[in-house]
């Protein structure tokens, strides 16, 4: 299969915790003419490995809050609901970057992976790409906080009822994408009232 995209030019215009390239390109239109050429800025490609962590016999979802930089323009809270996710070390498996994870983020073993879908998070953007598991945990029966101090860290650990998750879901209190994909697919695979 042919390329369907040519590369012009790239440059490096930030390398800081995020890095920030400018592409310049040009790809093939459905007609089979080609684009004008554009120019793009796009966000490094993180991989990032992500865990929903369940307890399937206490019937108990772990989420985590933490503050988060990217909704201080908006007028909502600052540490969302969000469900376990890091960056992919080099020589580590997806598999194996979600069970570190969440040890790291909420203290719980997760065992009996199973994959819930690979997707390009905001591919207008971003080189990132998101692997999304289902793991099973032992919910702890009281808040905590864990996270890690040399990454700058503070994270509160929750554990709620399918119940209580699924009406924080219908109050619309879930704001983060990747935590809205992985519940709305427990709700549609796993548990069904």
């Amino acid at each position: 299969m042919s390329s369907k995209f040519k590369i012009l030019g790239k440059k490096i215009i930030h390398n800081g915790f995020f890095k920030m390239k400018e592409i310049t390109l040009k790809y093939q239109k459905y007609d089979g003419k080609w684009s004008n050429e554009i120019k793009r800025e796009l966000f490094g490609g993180a991989q990032v490995s992500a865990v929903l962590p369940y307890d399937p016999d206490n019937k108990k979802i772990v989420l985590i809050q933490q503050f988060r930089p990217g909704t201080i323009s908006k007028k909502s809270n600052n540490y969302l609901d969000e469900i376990v996710a890091g960056i992919i070390d080099k020589g580590e498996t997806p598999e194996e970057t979600a069970i570190r994870e969440c040890y790291e983020e909420t203290g719980c073993k997760a065992r009996n992976l199973r994959p819930i879908q690979g997707y390009f998070p905001a591919p207008g953007s971003s080189e990132s790409f998101y692997h999304l598991f289902l793991g099973e945990v032992v919910a702890p029966n009281k808040e905590i906080i864990k996270g890690l101090e040399n990454e700058n860290e503070d994270i509160l650990v929750k554990s709620y009822s399918f119940e209580e998750v699924k009406k924080k879901m219908e109050n619309n209190e879930i704001l983060n994408g990747l935590t809205l994909i992985a519940l709305q697919w427990f709700f549609l695979n796993i548990y069904k009232s």
